[in-house]
């Protein structure tokens, strides 16, 4: 039985940010530019459907200190209807903690984790493909090779572990066990270390998953080396900052493609995205800009109803009936827990850009 507190239809409509705004890294800089962006664009379209709407990002330092004490403050204090959010799994789960207590919902554009949807909390809302979806295909792609020899590059974070757990369960269902896997420090020292043991393997194949910064200096490390071994990462590889990082390093790498069929992002976005940060725009942000504009649909059809205030119970059941939502990341459709079930399909980057491996000629 949902149950929700209503906000009023007059006053500013506050919509949480679950993440940083003045940030120097490229990763979360670019989330908050779509954020920003969504709230514009969906102001402009819905015009006088919609009340007056604020974007306020919570986390300063960091997600486990001011970060959530600022999102339980924000959501009894405010005119809250719902939260975007967080910037990876671990994030997302303590969002999810927060907003399932308060009876709020909650957008998550960039949580590939799929045990976001599954503790039974019908407010969560995943956007972004889950590994469930994600594993199958690339385990498929590396098995199609018949491979001798499969290494693995594991950080010891959140998002990394439960990639992997997903992705080898697939890899044992097809008979493909592993030869080797390492945990990784973030330290330098420890992934010369680690890179060094993996290749002494003569891996076919070379897994990595890790964060940002130790999935980056792997690869640099790889390349450096010259080693004759096929890549694979998760979905964080293809994400603005590690391609700029990379740059031709990333070239060739095997990950998931996550841009939905027919992903149409308007010119004119691409090149304000371009002229900002000078990058084509990743999943993650078309996610995020999405997401804003999801749930700014979703309080202006409330408001629809004609009533003073605004129940968030109907804001819920609002962005349930949107799906399939069409929108510049491509069709975003629920499955049965509210989470995105696009299909996946692999990709290889090529020339800084993610393509589908099946445009890549031979």
């Amino acid at each position: 039985m949902l149950r929700g507190s209503a906000i009023t239809a007059g006053k500013e409509v506050v919509i949480g940010y679950f993440g940083p705004s003045k940030i120097d890294d490229l990763a979360t800089a670019s989330l908050w530019w779509a954020a920003q962006r969504g709230l514009k664009d969906a102001e402009r379209d819905l015009r006088d459907r919609l009340p007056p709407c604020r974007l306020v990002p919570l986390i300063k330092d960091s997600p486990w200190s001011d970060g959530a004490s600022a999102l339980a403050q924000l959501i009894f204090r405010e005119n809250v209807a719902g939260v975007i959010g967080g910037m990876d799994g671990e994030t997302t789960h303590l969002a999810e903690t927060i907003v399932a207590k308060a009876h709020l919902p909650l957008l998550s554009p960039v949580a590939t984790d799929k045990t976001t949807n599954l503790a039974g909390v019908p407010w969560i809302f995943a956007l972004a493909p889950g590994d469930h979806l994600i594993a199958p295909i690339l385990a498929t792609r590396i098995v199609a090779s018949k491979p001798q020899r499969i290494a693995v590059l594991l950080g010891n974070d959140h998002d990394s572990q439960w990639f992997w757990r997903e992705l080898n369960k697939c890899l044992l269902h097809f008979d493909c066990p592993v030869n080797s896997l390492i945990i990784v420090p973030n330290e330098d020292q420890a992934v010369k270390e680690a890179v060094r043991k993996s290749l002494g393997q003569s891996p076919d194949w070379l897994v990595v998953s890790a964060p940002q910064s130790v999935l980056v200096a792997i690869i640099r490390e790889i390349r450096c080396r010259k080693a004759n071994v096929q890549i694979l990462c998760d979905a964080r590889i293809s994400r603005v900052d590690a391609l700029k990082s990379l740059g031709k390093q990333a070239d060739g790498i095997i990950c998931p493609f996550l841009m939905a069929t027919g992903a149409h992002p308007s010119e004119e976005f691409r090149e304000a995205f371009q002229k900002e940060f000078g990058v084509e725009p990743d999943y993650a942000v078309l996610l995020t800009y999405d997401a804003v504009r999801m749930l700014l649909h979703a309080i202006a059809q409330s408001v629809e109803e004609g009533h003073d205030s605004i129940n968030r119970v109907e804001v819920y059941k609002r962005l349930v009936a949107l799906s399939p939502y069409r929108g510049i990341f491509g069709t975003i459709e629920w499955d049965k827990v509210n989470a995105n079930k696009c299909r996946v399909v692999p990709g290889i980057i090529r020339n800084g850009k993610i393509i589908p491996e099946l445009q890549v000629s031979n």
